[in-house]
């Protein structure tokens, strides 16, 4: 048997809970990874509190395919729960049987460190979740982890790799860009910051007061959040901005379009129809590339890009939900983990 963390009712932190799981075997074209830590992300909390922008999402994508109601995947709970995981390969699948040996799948064998993500689309999740001793996953779902990397740092990278990578290819991003990114400090936005350096890019980055020394470290312009902060980016802006990534939600793509942008130039992941009505872009994971983790993960493990883990939580049912108490806060810098090992 295994452990998991699941949740068998939409809501808060509360619902999640500690489960007995089978442990799962590997079928053909998959690893199982006994996993040794587990970033967490603001979508997780979107997903097991039933979000209702996520639901509809959901809803919409059985219309279009309607036995989505009946099989598998229509039957909700219970459900796990996180996407970003690192582990250690320990059986590979081969025609749907169990290999527990060094025999290899693809370029991958037992024993292989590896980083990855499970992907879904929004609204649905994945009834994995990447809470849990051991995860089956695709070959596509992993990378092998560069070896300079400790666990808790490749865990963290896989949303906020794909997220940020996507969102700034979709703006069109280059190196004459002044652009400004909202919740500058936090695990997607400081990726995006960084990434925009790299790029060549003057970034602005909005955050709180206490993480103005933070951005300047990562190579942005601090400007802090809140009443008048539309005068502070002017005040701020060697050049004018020509492009503006949201990764907070509220009000921010309205100020995107008060800076004189235009939709194609503004960014948000977080969805509003407000927002899509006046043309900016959803944007993020879904505009990524297979190759945007293996980058990112290489940055890191360069030192060209710097990844901060506010904190690593131990794994068991009570921790996991204090992690995510803390995330819904959103005044976090940098990534929560958990730690499994």
């Amino acid at each position: 048997m295994s452990r998991a963390i699941q949740y068998r009712q939409f809501g808060g932190p509360g619902v999640l809970e500690m489960a007995e799981v089978a442990e799962p075997a590997p079928g053909a074209g998959e690893v199982r990874v006994v996993v040794r830590a587990v970033g967490l992300n603001p979508v997780d909390s979107k997903t097991f509190g039933g979000d209702a922008r996520l639901r509809v999402v959901g809803f919409l994508r059985r219309l279009v395919d309607p036995k989505r109601w009946f099989g598998k995947e229509g039957s909700r709970f219970p459900r796990g729960v996180a996407r970003d995981f690192a582990g250690v390969i320990d059986a590979v699948g081969r025609d749907g049987r169990d290999v527990s040996s060094a025999s290899g799948v693809g370029d991958l064998a037992v024993g292989d460190a590896v980083l990855g993500t499970l992907r879904s689309a929004p609204g649905l999740g994945d009834k994995r979740g990447a809470l849990r001793d051991h995860l089956v996953v695709s070959i596509d779902d992993v990378i092998r982890k560069p070896e300079s990397l400790s666990f808790e740092t490749a865990s963290s990278l896989g949303v906020a790799a794909q997220s940020a990578s996507g969102a700034l290819r979709q703006l069109g991003l280059n190196g004459s860009d002044v652009i400004v990114i909202s919740a500058a400090a936090g695990g997607v936005g400081s990726l995006a910051v960084q990434l925009a350096v790299h790029q060549g890019a003057t970034v602005i980055g909005i955050a709180g007061k206490h993480n103005a020394d933070y951005l300047r470290s990562l190579g942005a312009i601090p400007v802090v959040h809140g009443e008048g902060v539309k005068s502070r980016i002017l005040e701020a802006a060697p050049e004018p901005v020509t492009k503006f990534l949201d990764c907070y939600g509220g009000e921010y793509v309205k100020l995107g379009f008060s800076l004189g942008l235009s939709g194609k130039a503004i960014g948000t992941l977080v969805p509003s129809p407000g927002a899509i009505i006046r043309g900016a872009q959803f944007t993020g994971s879904r505009h990524a590339r297979p190759g945007d983790l293996q980058e990112v993960a290489g940055l890191v493990a360069d030192g060209a890009i710097k990844v901060a883990i506010a904190r690593a939580y131990p794994f068991d049912v009570e921790s996991v939900r204090d992690a995510y108490a803390e995330l819904n806060k959103g005044h976090v810098r940098g990534k929560l983990v958990v730690a499994l090992s």
